[in-house]
């Protein structure tokens, strides 16, 4: 198999293509919508995509390539990894003299606190990656990266300190995305994206309802901003079940009148690993 995966090698991404297939040929790729449009070309045959951080919630990039109306891909598996961020960068460097410090923006958002503390004179400057933010912090004095201890190790970095997440439990839930999704385990996910077919009070509800009418668990609701109105919104759900069981699909079929435009995005095992 063929894993796409933000890239370059030494990504939490990687990590959890690493962790969903041990024995894959990674094909890392410079941002989400690559990977995606990898497996789209026939360049791989799935695609890891982190999609929510339990501290800085959903992973917009990915959101957006899901609520497309005429997908190809679907969800096929989930992965949930343990995030350490550590702070890294060429040895030797006096932490009161760092200027800047680099990384994805949620790794930066996730760490504020503890930067400020530990280098109170540096900027946070976005990049691609974890791992691309080492090579970005290697090539210009005074810089500091946030990554990992694998990327360190890849790179060559000093680690100054090897957890400095703001917040305990960090974890980040991945995706797997393939041209079909994954059949019934017996332990599964189903999730699907809508929006309203009309404004008004309890709207929402009758789309709902007909899960809760047969003891559905939804497990997660999100909404996000269409990009076409103020006030419109596609909403993410997941339900505990496949949409194969009976239930499910009867369910799905009852809540689809109440909507504009509803789509299954997939039904996989439910990731019950260790970092769960």
């Amino acid at each position: 198999m063929r894993l796409a995966h933000l890239g370059p090698s030494g990504t939490y991404t990687e990590a959890a293509a690493i962790d969903y297939d041990a024995s894959a040929e990674l094909v890392p790729v410079g941002t989400v919508a690559a990977a995606v449009a990898a497996v789209e070309q026939g360049e791989a045959d799935a695609a890891v995509c982190a999609i929510e951080n339990a501290l800085e919630g959903p992973v917009a990039e990915t959101l957006a390539i899901l609520q497309r109306e005429n997908p190809t891909l679907m969800i096929a598996a989930e992965i949930v990894i343990a995030i350490r961020h550590a702070l890294v960068g060429p040895a030797g460097l006096d932490l009161n003299d760092a200027r800047i410090v680099y990384s994805h923006p949620q790794a930066l958002a996730q760490c504020r606190q503890h930067l400020t503390k530990l280098v109170p004179y540096a900027q946070p400057v976005a990049a691609l990656s974890t791992a691309a933010a080492i090579e970005a912090a290697a090539a210009e004095p005074n810089a500091l990266a946030i990554s990992n201890a694998r990327a360190a190790e890849l790179y060559s970095a000093h680690i100054y300190d090897p957890d400095i997440s703001d917040q305990p439990n960090n974890q980040t839930r991945f995706i797997v995305l393939t041209a079909e999704d994954a059949e019934r385990s017996g332990d599964d996910k189903t999730s699907l994206v809508f929006t309203m077919a009309h404004d008004r009070p309890g709207s929402l509800v009758e789309v709902l309802q007909p899960f809760a009418d047969r003891t559905i668990n939804m497990t997660k609701i999100e909404s996000r901003p269409t990009g076409l109105q103020l006030g419109t919104y596609y909403f993410f759900v997941d339900v505990q079940g496949h949409r194969s069981d009976p239930e499910i699909a009867v369910a799905i079929e009852e809540a689809r009148p109440h909507t504009q435009w509803l789509h299954v995005l997939g039904s996989y095992p439910r990731w019950t690993g260790n970092d769960a």
